[in-house]
């Protein structure tokens, strides 16, 4: 990860042809205030209130892609809480509010072979 220079949220590196401003500075700040909001109303970071997010919303799982024994450190922080309708709903509006411009599934794709490769 790089420093930001805020020293709040570092940016990652990743694939800057797929998530490009001014969404990158959208989804900075949908972080930034995401993590005020999880520090304010539950002692918790950004990344615990993600997974407990998922977690709370139903059947579903949450799958947390550690590569070193460290990084599950946090994974203790997203037991013993749940997040109440009242949080839910403030959640939804940080991220309307800082997201104008949201990814859609094509995100994921990844990115289209070139017919060079395909012919390979």
């Amino acid at each position: 990860m790089k420093d930001n220079g805020t020293g709040a949220v570092p940016v990652p590196d990743f694939d800057q042809k797929k998530f490009q401003q001014p969404r990158l500075a959208q989804y900075l700040a949908a972080v930034s205030s995401l993590d005020a909001f999880a520090w304010g109303r539950f002692r918790v970071h950004v990344l615990e209130l993600a997974v407990r997010w998922i977690l709370d919303r139903g059947k579903t799982v949450a799958l947390w892609g550690a590569r070193a024994p460290q990084q599950l450190d946090p994974a203790a922080g997203v037991m013993g809480w749940k997040i109440d309708a009242e949080s839910f709903g403030r959640i939804e509006k940080i991220l309307r509010t800082c997201v104008q411009d949201p990814v859609g599934p094509e995100f994921m794709a990844p990115p289209a072979r070139s017919q060079t490769s395909l012919a390979a």
